[in-house]
């Protein structure tokens, strides 16, 4: 099953023969890009747009030719034409503010608390009652960029550091429409202010690092590269990644060559004490099992490499007709599998039937399944409606990211991500088969258990 209309997470295709004719991937043999390496890269026809000693790899430009000259030096072990990911651009459902009422028995004053189920699933409001919200911890939002003008994310936004490495777009948003990079920054850390929602960790500090197009969705493997390099040598605790490619990815030799590029990416922030966490990926497909032709297995990507703590999704079915109903029901499109998911978090969901229903909740009037999906900023045309709901397994993903920030900012800003994954595991709540299973991993995490 592939979730297409209403998947709300970055679901992503490659496009197929559109690799980036005149942009390269170059990966050294070591973990080094020498001055005089970078000369002969030059020398050899190849601009260097980016250098990153620290991993082996430059970013380069060059005519067609180039790649066969870099791959003659002794010291190259690949020179890859990048390729383009193609990311869906999510289906939302706007929240229109101006038709609320504020709502009944909140845990918390911000107005729009009390429609986050998913605060209640991971016991947030617990974990803040121990005076644990994220304060000291830095969380990089590798995405669409944000709407930095939000009055809910203007506070804790680390706007400084912002950047994009997607050629002719800035960070800050200006593209009118629902904004997935604003969305998932929101669930990780929104202010507590009284107004609208409130992140998981509402005194985190967080930057945006575009790495997706705000207006056609996509991205590359050298733009994803670059940016969780850039956010772990900025003092990001926290990389969040909500995207994913559907069906992921093939292991053909250029495709291993890229994902490695990435993986040594990885590799350099957790070094810097970076938790690296991402989306499981929403086409309901078990990693554990699913295998091409020639018995080869696709590589969830980002989710599926080395140290990167892959997070499925969660929700209820039919909160808006019954808010004490089960939270903590595997969403109808979540991948998953012992050798994908790490961990569960609260996503939300689109199948509650009959699907023409419609609930009225403090005010609110929609179709009873749009309350199953999280609530969260967004950027909605003509700027009126600040807030959207959406679902998938990229709201999941931020979630997790927030209880990380919790456990770091309780550590006074700086944990190994060793540290913070046993936490993360410590703390989680064992809902499915004892232990580990193939669904909720190590568990649904629970931030109060993991601050106590």
């Amino acid at each position: 099953m592939k979730v297409l209309t209403l998947t709300m997470a970055a679901a992503a295709a490659l496009l197929a023969g559109q690799a980036q004719a005149a942009t390269h991937v170059v990966v050294a043999k070591s973990l080094s890009f020498s001055d005089a390496l970078a000369s002969q890269i030059e020398a050899n026809g190849g601009h260097i747009t980016a250098r990153y000693p620290g991993i082996g790899v430059a970013i380069v430009e060059a005519d067609a030719g180039f790649r066969a000259r870099a791959q003659s030096l002794i010291q190259i072990r690949s020179a890859v034409p990048d390729v383009q990911l193609q990311f869906e651009i999510p289906e939302s459902v706007p929240f229109d503010a101006s038709a609320q009422a504020d709502p009944p028995n909140s845990g918390d004053n911000d107005t729009f608390f009390n429609f986050q189920w998913g605060m209640a699933a991971i016991d947030a409001r617990e974990a803040w009652d121990l005076g644990y919200r994220g304060n000291g911890a830095r969380v990089a939002v590798l995405d669409s960029g944000v709407y930095c003008q939000h009055f809910d994310l203007a506070s804790n936004m680390l706007g400084a550091l912002n950047t994009s490495f997607v050629p002719g777009e800035g960070p800050c948003v200006t593209t009118p429409g629902f904004n997935h990079g604003t969305h998932v920054a929101g669930i990780i850390a929104a202010a507590d202010n009284a107004f609208g929602t409130i992140g998981v960790a509402p005194q985190a500090k967080f930057f945006a690092v575009k790495v997706l197009s705000e207006v056609t969705g996509s991205g590359s493997f050298g733009g994803i590269l670059q940016g969780i390099v850039y956010a772990s040598d900025n003092g990001a605790d926290v990389i969040n990644m909500s995207l994913g490619v559907s069906g992921g990815i093939a292991q053909s030799p250029d495709n291993l060559e890229l994902m490695l590029a990435v993986q040594r990416a990885v590799n350099y922030a957790r070094g810097k004490n970076t938790t690296v966490i991402a989306s499981a990926g929403n086409d309901a497909t078990d990693y554990d099992t699913e295998s091409n032709a020639d018995g080869t297995h696709q590589i969830a990507f980002p989710a599926g490499l080395s140290g990167v703590v892959a997070i499925s999704a969660t929700a209820p079915e039919g909160w808006g007709v019954d808010p004490n109903t089960n939270l903590d029901l595997p969403a109808s499109y979540s991948n998953y599998g012992k050798r994908l998911v790490r961990h569960a978090a609260p996503g939300g969901d689109f199948d509650y039937t009959p699907a023409n229903q419609l609930c009225v909740v403090a005010g609110i009037l929609n179709p009873c399944w749009a309350f199953d999906m999280v609530l969260s900023t967004s950027f909605v045309s003509g700027g009126t409606q600040f807030y959207s709901w959406s679902a998938g397994t990229s709201m999941a993903a931020p979630h997790a990211a927030g209880v990380a920030a919790l456990i770091i900012g309780k550590a006074g800003g700086t944990l190994s991500p060793m540290q913070v994954e046993l936490r993360l595991r410590v703390g989680a709540d064992d809902l499915g088969p004892h232990l580990q299973d193939n669904f909720y991993g190590h568990g649904r995490v629970n931030a109060y258990k993991s601050v106590k």
